[in-house]
């Protein structure tokens, strides 16, 4: 593959949120990188914005347009069109920094041996959205053991080799739109470790029709992906503590889906089995008070 880096932008009716990634990537410090953009069945103005910055010439972009299908089916055409040995996402609300691909570069010519890269991302006000435990110092390690072992909170910028992740695909389930990444990172941590960087090259903002601020009602609106990944967790977790964790989510998911399959489907059926009834019985204690005439 070329070296460089894929910067991959899903984007579905953002041409008023779009202008401000493409200008962040004009003005990056190395030109060693493509804009794949799969517009998501865009009905705004998305595809001339885009031609015409096709047209400019200032950067390389690759525009592909696809009938409304999510963001993960996105993500799936988009990692399959890449041309560059490097592949991350930059979401079509957010920017990079101006030396970012500079940056990437520069570390993956050190830790090339790693399935990628991990690095912080900030606020438009330069917060840190990115936070480790001050404890714990480490190099490298999964995204999984990065959240759930070494103290890591928040939302990170994540690079990964372009011949990895396109070993593995979000699932099409037919009346959904919407699967958790985290699908796709649990599945990408069997390749090997990602390098950890502090350097902090990603600039995120959280919009009101945004995922983030949405996502209770998008995982009760696609129960299934949600599904999926919580039986796929539940076989990654070690400690008994995120068994639990991902058990009562798990059992939640059914019941909104009202799968009567809660026993046979369970990662762990006697866990499950009794966190059922510990949460059946809480549910019936706990009542509304009935008021007194």
């Amino acid at each position: 593959m070329n070296q460089g880096i894929t910067i991959f932008t899903p984007t579905y009716n953002r041409a008023h949120r779009l202008p401000a990634l493409y200008q962040s990537l004009c003005k990056q410090t190395s030109r060693e990188f493509e804009w794949v953009v799969v517009d998501d069945g865009s009905t705004d103005d998305t595809k001339s914005l885009i031609n015409g910055w096709i047209k400019e010439g200032k950067i390389n972009i690759r525009y592909f347009w696809q009938e409304n299908a999510g963001k993960a089916q996105a993500h799936n055409l988009g990692v399959e069109m890449a041309e560059k040995n490097l592949f991350t996402c930059v979401d079509s609300d957010d920017m990079l920094i101006v030396w970012a691909i500079e940056r990437i570069l520069a570390i993956w010519n050190e830790h090339s041996e790693k399935i990628g890269i991990i690095c912080a991302c900030l606020r438009e006000d330069d917060s840190l959205l990115t936070h480790w435990d001050n404890n714990i110092k480490v190099h490298y390690c999964t995204l999984y053991d990065a959240y759930r072992k070494y103290g890591l909170k928040g939302d990170t910028m994540l690079i990964y080799q372009t011949d990895i992740i396109r070993k593995y695909k979000f699932p099409l389930l037919r009346g959904e739109k919407f699967m958790t990444e985290a699908y796709l990172y649990d599945q990408l941590d069997r390749e090997g470790n990602l390098y950890v960087s502090k350097d902090a090259l990603y600039i995120r903002e959280y919009f009101p029709d945004g995922y983030t601020n949405n996502i209770k009602k998008i995982l009760r609106d696609n129960p299934y992906g949600y599904q999926a990944y919580l039986i796929q967790r539940l076989k990654l977790d070690r400690k008994l503590k995120y068994k639990i964790i991902d058990t009562i989510q798990y059992i939640d998911n059914k019941q909104i889906i009202k799968d009567q399959r809660l026993i046979r489907d369970s990662v762990y059926p006697v866990l499950t089995c009794l966190i059922y009834v510990a949460m059946k019985v809480k549910r019936s204690i706990i009542k509304p008070k009935t008021k007194l005439c």
